[in-house]
């Protein structure tokens, strides 16, 4: 649930940023989420390998490593960030749109 409200902000900045850059603005906004999925999968499993028992083999050892350890979740969420600072980052480095008048 915090992750869906963290992706509508960050891509919510992300688009207007692009729209600004004079690029799409739903293209970006995809590869954020992306990014953002694509980084959270990296944190759950260095978090779950270092945390917990790299041989997760059932869903109730899963479920007790969440239990036994809450701050997988939080240590993903930081992780998963890190993809929308590296989209953030790569767009502030465009030069903006110059608009003609």
């Amino acid at each position: 649930m915090p992750e869906i409200i963290i992706l509508f902000f960050t891509c919510r900045y992300i688009g207007k940023l692009a729209l600004r850059k004079g690029l799409s603005p739903i293209k970006w906004k995809l590869i954020t989420i992306l990014l953002f999925f694509i980084f959270e999968m990296i944190g759950m499993n260095i978090s779950m390998y270092t945390l917990g028992n790299p041989k997760i083999e059932t869903m109730q050892q899963s479920i007790e490593l969440f239990t036994n350890h809450p701050e997988v979740i939080i240590i993903n969420l930081f992780v998963a960030f890190g993809g929308y600072l590296l989209v953030r980052f790569y767009l502030e480095k465009k030069e903006d749109k110059v608009e003609e008048v």
